[in-house]
């Protein structure tokens, strides 16, 4: 059995205040108060003092930090993948110099990419740039005890593009890689997959033998949908939880039943699990807080597990 656990996707869940460090760290420090959640996920911080608030705050808590490093490099329109050799030395640079700022925090996993897709013809190209990135960004990353890196693979066709998307490609290029880098794990979403086309519980399965942790997400799969594609758009409420996305408290129930019967992954102690639902400009980010927190809650019931260690 492998142990699975709820972690707050604090990240999204304040997304319009993760810009004004100060005032979120005040809200990181609300969140800690509520006791369903046995992890949190946050982007980079950018601010010394902020850094240390949240590292006193995850230690008293006893969370495991991810900070998601791959919003910045995408923003500053690099990629662990790019085919310009200048422009991939960059990204490897950012992605190494942002260590110490996550090691500060407290963080132990640092969130990353691949890179926009290619052209069919240079994949394997791209993909061979990839692990040359990460390579070296695993080396870099053994001077921090205890931390080690995450790779997400997104939609290659409808929404996000990525290089790394198809699942059973991923994880043939992932096995080669895990050979020469131990501190590497991949992060599986529902809503990538599920926007890929996969059936969820083999994909999962697929990625077992590497997965760190994972993310329940609610998406539109209908092509003809305004709203089709990975929006981290919202869950439904009870009592009958409906949207137009395909994400109910079932299908995650049946995913974290899944996960919760793999064997256990080697290095990872506990496999931790967050619903992704954005908070919007305007949005009450507690009411959204609270809805995140029931239906994951319902979720890990259906599924007969736990919530606590």
């Amino acid at each position: 059995m492998r142990k699975i656990l709820p972690s707050m996707h604090f990240l999204e869940n304040f997304m319009p205040l993760m810009t004004h460090e100060q005032y979120a760290v005040q809200l990181l420090r609300q969140a800690a108060e509520i006791p369903f959640y046995q992890a949190v996920e946050l982007g980079y911080i950018r601010d010394a003092s902020c850094r240390r608030e949240i590292k006193k705050i995850v230690t008293e808590r006893q969370w495991q930090l991810t900070q998601w490093c791959s919003p910045v490099i995408a923003d500053q329109g690099l990629a662990l993948s790019s085919l310009d050799r200048s422009q991939r030395r960059k990204a490897v640079d950012l992605a190494i110099r942002m260590l110490d700022g996550i090691a500060e925090c407290g963080a132990l996993r640092c969130g990353l990419q691949s890179g926009p897709d290619v052209s069919a013809d240079l994949r394997e190209e791209a993909k061979k740039a990839l692990t040359e990135s990460c390579l070296e960004i695993s080396r870099a990353a053994e001077q921090y005890p205890g931390l080690y890196l995450i790779i997400e693979p997104l939609d290659r066709y409808v929404h996000k593009k990525q290089l790394l998307g198809p699942i059973e490609e991923t994880v043939a290029w992932f096995s080669q890689l895990k050979k020469s880098c131990a501190n590497f794990y991949i992060h599986w979403d529902s809503a990538h997959e599920k926007l890929g086309g996969a059936d969820l519980l083999k994909s999962v399965t697929l990625a077992a033998p590497y997965l760190a942790q994972f993310h329940l997400c609610n998406c539109i799969t209908d092509p003809e949908h305004p709203y089709y594609g990975d929006h981290h758009m919202d869950v439904g409420q009870p009592p009958d939880y409906q949207t137009w996305g395909y994400l109910t408290p079932e299908v995650g129930a049946e995913v974290l039943r899944t996960v919760a019967g793999f064997g256990p992954c080697s290095g990872i102690q506990t496999t931790y699990c967050a619903l992704e639902v954005r908070c919007h400009l305007a949005d009450d980010p507690w009411a959204k807080e609270k809805l995140i927190r029931g239906f994951l809650q319902r979720a890990f019931d259906l599924a007969g597990l736990p919530y606590e260690s």
